[in-house]
């Protein structure tokens, strides 16, 4: 019997480096002076909650598993790379609950909720500039531009989402222009710099950023169709919740093409009244036709392509890894 893809398994090659990144993580909390005034010591415990709240270690993981591909990679930079990008993941997280109105977040609540969206902004910020001086303490120019450069795909993908909201028609370039630069773009950033890092040529680390890219638009289409395939205890958050509220995901998108666009125009141009008792209506439309079926190909696909960049990659544990991290992805239920 074949044993099944676990996180645990996919990080064993770099699961000591891994956990010198959450260690790390778990550190900028605790770095308040004893003698600080009492609302310097309350962002310490509100940075806690932040930085505390379990996820699934990808990126960084990636970035560890990326940077050994040559047998270098060892030591400092790549620990520090990776913990920047755990960071900055952390810091979008925050500010997308904020601008979501989002009151959970992997089962926990969110800064928004708890604290209110000002407090919760200035917090992302926070983050944000501590995971910028992490990546400058690599001392590569190369990645603090393309650092640089995934901030702000992170911010026009977001941006992108709010201007697009509650419009009917979406094209299909849109959304993947939409969650590159939500969420591909750092997959890529994470990928490339563990593998400049790792001591890899142009051409390999084109390939390895390519896998990363692929791997990142696999994670988003997968979990925009988990968002109605799955309940909403699996999810950690409502599911449903992007059609609900009003943003197109590749299975509206694909199912409006299929025969559910007068369920879903409906919902999209209801009064903000009507809109709950549309809105599982249209969501039934959607999955009636076979545009989840449709959404899992696409995503598949990625995979695909994510596997064949990594074609040329010497043998060794860290390649199985990344291997198995495209299977895991393929087959996450949540």
């Amino acid at each position: 019997m074949v044993e099944a893809i676990t996180q645990e398994s996919i990080y064993e090659p770099v699961a000591k480096d891994l956990q010198t990144v959450i260690t790390e993580i778990a550190t900028i909390a605790e770095k308040v002076p004893e003698n600080a005034p009492e609302h310097a010591k309350d962002l310490g415990a509100k940075l806690g909650h932040v930085l505390a709240t379990p996820g699934k270690r990808v990126r960084p993981a990636l970035t560890l598993l990326a940077s050994r591909l040559w047998g270098q990679g060892e030591g400092d930079m790549p620990i520090k790379m990776a913990t920047a990008v755990e960071l900055l993941h952390i810091a979008t997280l925050v500010h997308d609950d904020t601008v979501d109105h989002a009151d959970t977040r992997r089962g926990h609540q969110t800064a928004s909720k708890l604290w209110g969206r000002n407090v919760a902004v200035l917090i992302g910020d926070f983050v944000f500039a501590t995971s910028a001086m992490y990546v400058c303490d690599t001392n590569n120019v190369r990645l603090v531009q393309r650092f640089a450069e995934t901030i702000t795909e992170l911010a026009r993908g977001e941006l992108n989402e709010i201007y697009t909201a509650w419009q009917p028609s979406i094209s299909l370039t849109d959304y993947n222009n939409r969650i590159y630069d939500k969420t591909a773009s750092l997959f890529c950033t994470a990928a490339e710099s563990g593998a400049v890092l790792g001591g890899a040529d142009d051409v390999a680390a084109k390939n390895v950023r390519d896998y990363g890219y692929s791997i990142g638009m696999a994670y988003q289409v997968y979990d925009d169709l988990l968002d109605y395939r799955a309940t909403s205890d699996q999810l950690g958050k409502p599911a449903g919740h992007d059609l609900s509220e009003g943003i197109l995901t590749l299975p509206a998108i694909i199912a409006a093409e299929n025969g559910a666009s007068g369920e879903i125009l409906a919902f999209m141009n209801a009064s903000k009244e009507s809109r709950t008792d549309l809105l599982p209506g249209a969501i039934e439309a959607i999955k009636q036709t076979d545009a989840l079926e449709q959404t899992h190909e696409v995503a598949t696909g990625y995979i695909d392509s994510a596997i064949r960049c990594l074609d040329d990659i010497p043998p060794s544990e860290f390649l199985d890894s990344l291997l198995a991290l495209a299977e895991y992805v393929q087959t996450r239920n949540y």
